[in-house]
């Protein structure tokens, strides 16, 4: 029997992204992120390029761009005063420093997404799903990080990452029902470890590109060199 009056309601779908640039660069030698990386006629940094791509992958998906959240470590100071001096200081999104980050990866991990979910403003409130990105992804576009977003928005309720060749790797989206076991991440260990402990519920996108970052002031040369 069907009833006139009844109505489905659209489950709600707010994405907020983490954008990890806590690192120390101990391989490289320097602030990987603020190195500057060549992108057509224009010269960029790498932490620039990670958030402009996000920001046009929210912007062509109509999602609110002032829900990404650049997570910091070590650099916290260098990298805000960077961004504040250049055309970013009239940009919407949250700089959250992470004091742990020196402990490894899972702490910043943790410590941000805890920032997040006890945070009190309307956003941290009625996040569903959290994006997690590397900053030194250098190949990444908007379209890949649309096509994540895409799939996860498909199938709201599992993981959704990138896959390169048989390897899982981020940017990586997870529903509300794991931000507790993105807090419990510790040390070295990644959000990969939640991928794979609950493999039976992951979606992948294939990015083959995925796969290349940057380590070392090599890595960056001979990126400047294949561009």
């Amino acid at each position: 029997m069907l009833f006139k009056n009844s109505t489905m309601k659209k489950p709600v779908y707010n994405l907020t992204v983490i954008l990890l640039a806590a690192g120390k660069s101990e391989r490289f030698n320097g602030i990987k992120l603020l190195a500057k990386v060549q992108q057509e006629e224009t010269s960029i940094t790498l932490l620039e390029h990670a958030f402009h791509q996000l920001s046009l992958a929210l912007n062509t998906l109509n999602m609110d761009k002032k829900n990404i959240r650049i997570a910091t470590g070590c650099y916290h100071s260098q990298i805000t005063t960077f961004f504040s001096e250049h055309e970013h200081k009239n940009s919407q999104f949250v700089f959250d420093y992470c004091e742990d980050a020196h402990l490894g990866l899972g702490h910043t991990i943790s410590q941000s997404v805890g920032h997040m979910v006890k945070g009190t403003d309307d956003n941290a409130i009625s996040t569903s799903h959290i994006l997690i990105a590397l900053a030194d992804q250098v190949a990444l576009t908007a379209d890949n990080y649309v096509a994540l977003i895409k799939q996860s928005l498909a199938c709201p309720n599992t993981l959704v990452c990138a896959k390169a060749g048989d390897e899982i790797m981020p940017p990586a989206i997870f529903p509300a029902t794991y931000f507790t076991d993105l807090m419990h991440l510790k040390g070295d260990k990644g959000a990969k470890s939640v991928l794979y402990t609950h493999k039976e519920n992951l979606h992948t996108v294939n990015i083959p590109h995925a796969e290349r970052d940057i380590d070392t002031q090599q890595d960056l040369i001979n990126w400047h060199n294949n561009t």
